[in-house]
């Protein structure tokens, strides 16, 4: 098995696929949002943000030579790399796909509205007014349908959890590695 990053928007899943493939095989994880926002706190100079479109061209530099070198450093050692801050573009720009695996999550063919009811389970959302929620889910599908034509053109996994996360994502593990 090689390592795996996975990328896509916000709310898609990303960190339940890292946390069920880091429990059943044993990878290390990195979360991405940790480090943006470790950087973003420590170090405002540097031009991080919590913004994922404004913090992708310093931040991809170093996530991608981050894990070459913890390749370099243990050859053997997997890890589940994830967050939201790094766009299918350009993670086939600069992986290396000998040692590492991309796969996107999004949710194309929701509604604003089905984002919304969805968000109204979680804590996040606690603080945000519904037209705020909306908003945002108009924002996140369509960037979820952008990534899906991207990685459709770079032959990058996609995984759609429009419906139900957790039973697509079991799926996608069964699928992919046969457990």
């Amino acid at each position: 098995m090689k390592s795996l990053l996975i990328i896509g928007v916000p709310r898609a899943g990303k960190s339940s696929l890292a946390n069920m493939l880091c429990d059943k095989f044993g990878y290390g994880l990195i979360s991405i949002d940790a480090i943006v926002a470790t950087f973003y706190k420590t170090f405002p100079d540097l031009g991080m943000h919590e913004e994922p479109e404004k913090s992708e061209p310093i931040l991809s530099k170093f996530i991608f030579e981050y894990m070459r070198q913890l390749h370099q450093e243990n050859p053997t050692r997997k890890y589940v790399v994830e967050g939201c801050h790094l766009s299918p573009e350009t993670a086939t720009k600069n992986i290396c796909s000998e040692t590492c695996d991309i796969v996107c999550l999004g949710y194309p063919n929701l509604t604003p509205e089905q984002f919304l009811v969805r968000a109204r389970k979680t804590d996040w959302a606690s603080a945000k007014d519904n037209n705020e929620i909306l908003q945002m889910g108009e924002y996140f599908i369509k960037q979820s349908k952008q990534y899906k034509k991207t990685c459709d053109q770079h032959g990058i996994k996609f995984i759609d959890t429009s419906d139900d996360i957790e039973i697509t994502l079991t799926e996608y593990i069964k699928q992919t590695y046969g457990e």
